[in-house]
């Protein structure tokens, strides 16, 4: 067994933010996460890289960058404070036995200063010696008011949920998954911190075997504690990685569907495109149409021009046939047989005169056919322009419709790698509570040990 085992629990705990985050939109005054360390804070931790605890900073990873990350947070950290420190004190005041330590050494409103104190110590910057010795306080007050780890373990995993929930709230992912990472580092080092002079302050007032005999009943109870929660936590995360499976799955059908929708859109797009090209030889018939009716108007007004010239030889003819009967008439008898040639050439002037009235009505009729066949060939082109117009919006939204489908096949496809990250997490959790599972056994392991230590 290693001699940090919960270090295990720090590893590649990004994924695990996608699960706890709600949907709401990041403030747009959050601070920046991301800054080279100052000067200040790579002088505080030099103290500890080269001091007595450099080992333990190695160890869980804590570096200059992540203690500058947590000081660029601490905005947040003191907006949030009392609504973090509350959450944990209404926790507390539902475990009867914490109450009573409470109520034996000090007071709720006492303890909510000294925690919100303490949070905002840890986003100071000045993580250092004076940082160590403070934690070793701690560890000591612990052994003293008999406060055993397993409580002090507790305590900080509500307020790492908590400080999650507000670096979730505040922050975009990626950016609170290292804010929470460098976070974990530092609650960490401080369990350590804390652990350790726990134990030794503890290790150096036992004295009597009573007291050994009740600190091992203790380990046994939490480690038992400990390998049923695994066990919880590991049946939890079956479930959610169930749910996550089924969230897969409908996510791959809402992809096909996506596809099958743009493929029918596009066909819709080209079906309309071939219907404009059929409307625009629809429209060259028109007007190849309209232009042969132009013609039969302009043969029309040629033929009312002949039938004008026609009429006017008739009324010249009739004046003739007059003339003539008026000679005729004078001449006496030698002028019948004119008289009667005159006479029929008038019957034929009129004649004419009637057949030239009836081709000129047929003429006003078919020029008025033609004027409505002008109109009628008008309307038509307004009419296809205007459905035209119609097909060629039909086509824009049939793009539109295409590009928005496709936006949303992409924001599916990024929601479809976070639902894959969500998998990724559950594995890496029922990992961790395998190890803490293991842990526990080493826990009892190390006690019977112990155990055997003290009979001999």
């Amino acid at each position: 067994m290693s001699k940090y085992p919960f270090y295990r629990l720090l590893q590649d705990e990004t994924g695990a933010f996608q699960l706890f985050r709600k949907k709401e939109k990041h403030s747009p005054a959050a601070p920046s996460v991301s800054s080279p360390p100052s000067t200040f804070i790579e002088a505080h931790y030099r103290q500890l890289a080269e001091g007595e605890y450099k080992n333990l900073v190695s160890f869980v990873g804590l570096t200059a960058d992540d203690l500058q990350r947590l000081a660029n947070v601490r905005p947040l950290f003191e907006k949030h404070v009392s609504k973090i420190v509350n959450a944990f004190y209404d926790h507390i005041g539902n475990m009867p036995h914490l109450a009573q330590i409470i109520q034996s050494h000090s007071t709720i409103d006492r303890l909510k200063q000294t925690l919100r104190a303490y949070l905002l110590d840890m986003v100071s910057g000045e993580v250092g010696e004076q940082y160590v010795l403070r934690r070793k306080v701690i560890g000591q007050v612990h052994h003293r008011i008999n406060l055993f780890p397993e409580w002090y373990l507790g305590a900080y995993i509500i307020i790492q949920n908590e400080v999650l929930r507000m670096l979730m709230q505040e922050l975009p992912p990626h950016e609170a998954a290292d804010v929470y990472h460098s976070f974990m580092k530092l609650c960490w080092f401080d369990i350590q911190i804390a652990i350790t002079t726990y134990i030794e302050t503890h290790t150096s007032s036992m004295m009597k075997l009573s007291e050994i005999e009740e600190l091992q009943h203790r380990l046994t109870k939490s480690s038992t504690a400990l390998a049923a929660s695994a066990e919880e936590t590991t049946a939890s995360v079956t479930d959610r990685e169930k749910c996550v499976n089924e969230m897969l799955n409908e996510i791959n059908s809402i992809q096909t569907q996506s596809s099958e929708m743009i493929a029918k859109v596009e066909n819709g797009k080209h079906d309309v495109a071939r219907t404009l090209t059929k409307l625009d030889n629809v429209a060259q018939l028109v007007e190849g149409t309209k232009a042969l009716t132009t013609e039969l108007a302009d043969s029309s007004k040629k033929i009312d021009e002949i039938v004008t010239t026609i009429r006017n030889i008739s009324n010249q003819t009739n004046i003739l046939s007059l003339n003539a009967n008026i000679e005729a008439a004078r001449a006496g008898e030698h002028g019948k047989g004119f008289a009667v040639v005159a006479s029929e050439v008038r019957k034929l002037a009129i004649q004419t005169e009637q057949s030239l009235d009836y081709i000129q009505n047929h003429i006003d009729i078919v020029q008025q056919t033609i004027q409505k066949f002008e109109a009628a060939f008008q309307r038509i082109v307004e009419e296809t322009g205007i459905f035209r117009q119609a097909n060629e919006s039909i086509i824009q939204v049939f793009e539109d419709t295409a590009a928005s489908v496709r936006a949303n096949g992409e924001k599916i496809d990024r929601f479809a790698s976070f639902v894959k990250d969500f998998q990724q997490t559950f594995e890496e959790i029922i990992k961790a509570s395998h190890q803490i599972a293991q842990m526990a056994e080493d826990l009892s392991s190390l006690n019977n040990e112990l155990t055997e230590k003290f009979k001999k």
